[in-house]
Order: C-alpha cells, then sequence, then structure tokens
C-alpha cells in the first residue's frame, strides 16, 4: 500500500463496528475490548481518537485520554495486513502531536511483555520502560509501563 493511499482522520460515531472488528482482530478475546468498554473510551472526558483509512475502509486507529498534562495511549490497532507500512507509527505521531497541542508533557502505555513487534515499536518512537504491572492482562500476562516526554522543546536557544 502506497502511503498516498492512507488518510488519518478523527473517528466517527460511524466508525464504531469497523473499530470494534479491528480490535478483536488485533488482540485475543480476553484482551479485546468489550462493545460497551470500547464505547466508553472512545466517549470518555479527555478522549481522542483517530482512525488511519485505506481506500474508504479503516486500517487502524488509536484511541489516546488526557489528564491534566498527561496523555495515555489506550490501545493503538491495525489490522495485520496493513502493519510494517508506517501505519501504526502515522497513528501514533498524530496521537502524540495532538496531546502537545492539549498541553500534555508525557504519554504513557501498557504493552504485554510478550509482545516484541509493539515494545520494538514503542522504543522506536521513544518510549521508555518505567514499570512491570505483574498479571495487568489476567493471571500470568504481564505488562510493561512505558512513557515518553513529548512537547518538551529539544533546543534552547542561546541569548545574543
Amino acid at each position: 500500500m502506497p502511503l498516498s493511499e492512507l488518510i488519518l482522520r478523527p473517528y466517527r460515531p460511524a466508525d464504531f463496528e469497523s473499530v470494534v472488528a479491528i480490535d478483536e482482530a488485533c488482540f485475543p478475546k480476553a484482551i479485546a475490548y468489550g462493545r460497551r468498554e470500547m464505547k466508553g473510551y472512545l466517549q470518555g472526558e479527555g478522549a481522542h481518537s483517530i482512525v488511519a483509512e485505506v481506500s474508504g475502509a479503516v486500517a487502524g486507529f488509536i484511541i489516546t485520554e488526557r489528564s491534566g498534562d498527561l496523555a495515555h495511549v489506550i490501545t493503538l490497532d491495525v489490522l495485520p495486513q496493513f502493519r510494517r507500512q508506517s501505519v501504526g507509527s502515522r497513528l501514533l505521531q498524530s496521537a502524540e502531536q495532538e496531546a502537545v497541542s492539549r498541553g500534555c508533557t508525557a504519554i504513557y502505555l501498557e504493552t504485554a511483555t510478550s509482545n516484541k513487534a509493539a515494545i520494538a515499536l514503542w522504543v522506536k518512537h521513544g518510549y521508555g520502560r518505567m514499570d512491570t504491572v505483574k498479571n495487568y492482562y489476567g493471571y500470568g500476562q504481564h505488562a510493561f509501563e512505558m512513557l515518553k516526554r513529548i512537547g518538551l522543546k529539544s533546543q534552547v536557544k542561546a541569548l545574543p
């Protein structure tokens, strides 16, 4: 898929069925969000959701929520046939930019300790491991909590 076919846009309620189906395709049943939980995240206070569309169909999405100067990645889902084509990276960068525009200075997430592909994506984008949350996804299924500083000026201008 050429990236020129990829369109990032805000989530619309008409996307709900696609978003639920993608989440179910991306995660085991015990981890995928149920319809009520997904709706709660999409409509929650401070929620921001972006979809990636290819040829008129939703190929992936990201849901974040903001509280004060902290943003939280709830989920980043990309259909298997669109992975390794920068769809996830583009969604993540867009969500980070939106969080910065709202005054956030850090963004965090949880990811399964066994999900090597996801961990590699997060590290590639500057997320560092902060902690391990035992049994986050159920008994014996742990998560890394990862954090990235955002919105900070990377360069300080010298006075003349």
